[in-house]
C-alpha cells in the first residue's frame, strides 16, 4: 500500500508539472498572438491617421483655392460698380 501510494504521489506529481508546463506554454502563445495584433491593429491605425492627415490637407488645399477665387468675385464685382 505504502509502495503505491509512493507511485501514485509520484505520476500526480509528474502529472501537475507537465500540465503546469503545457499552461504556460499555451499561456504565452496567447501572449504571442495576442502582442502580434496589438502591433497590427497599431500600424492600421497609424495608416488611418496619415490618410486622414493627407485627405485634410487636400481639403485645406482645395478651401484656399475656393477662398481666392471667391475673393477674385468679390473684388471684381466692387470694381464694376
Amino acid at each position: 500500500m505504502n509502495k503505491s501510494l509512493s507511485v501514485g504521489h509520484l505520476v500526480a506529481t509528474a502529472g501537475l508539472i507537465v500540465g503546469g508546463f503545457a499552461f504556460i506554454y499555451d499561456l504565452r502563445e496567447s501572449v504571442a498572438i495576442q502582442e502580434f495584433q496589438l502591433v497590427s491593429l497599431e500600424n492600421r491605425v497609424g495608416r488611418i491617421v496619415e490618410r486622414t492627415d493627407d485627405q485634410f490637407g487636400e481639403i485645406m488645399r482645395r478651401f484656399n483655392i475656393l477662398e481666392e477665387k471667391l475673393d477674385e468675385l468679390v473684388l471684381s464685382s466692387h470694381n464694376n460698380k
